[in-house]
């Protein structure tokens, strides 16, 4: 039989492990631009193509092959937010340190759909998301950004 007290035990270390994730502060995270498969079902994309983080993280942003690159994209960062753009087939590390949502692409491929978001800290959903939102985008980089709103909101 559970008691009154192994249960309030519980939920209290419930709440201290929930807690622990945002004392450990800022970490260090990897995006992988990757093409997978071959032929029709060949695909570029970032692994993850979502990635939520704590405010002050890191993420290096690693090409698989030679022709990838990430770069923000424009519209879609916090005011104030410093925009990024690395070497074609070089690593790229950014350190976010406003929160927000930060949409990025690979700029040889982001008519083919090669986007992501990073999430950062809580953001308010204020102006930040509706200007990301509202940001226009070529050829398939339009479903793959509505399929990450999708997955988001």
């Amino acid at each position: 039989m559970m008691t009154r007290r192994i249960v309030l035990a519980g939920a209290a270390s419930c709440g201290l492990v929930s807690t622990l994730g945002l004392a450990a502060g800022p970490r260090n995270y990897t995006v992988d631009m990757v093409t997978t498969g071959s032929g029709a079902d060949r695909r570029m994309e970032f692994t993850p193509r979502i990635l939520r983080i704590g405010v002050g993280s890191t993420v290096t942003f690693r090409p698989g092959e030679p022709t990838h690159n990430c770069a923000a994209t424009p519209g879609m960062l916090p005011s104030g937010a410093k925009p990024w753009t690395g070497a074609i087939g070089k690593p790229v590390t950014v350190v976010f340190d406003r929160p927000g949502y930060f949409g990025y692409h690979c700029l040889p491929h982001r008519s083919m759909g090669m986007v992501g978001l990073i999430i950062v800290g809580d953001p308010d959903g204020g102006a930040n998301l509706l200007a990301a939102r509202a940001v226009k985008h070529p050829g398939k980089a339009s479903g793959a950004w509505q399929e990450i709103w999708d997955d988001v909101l």
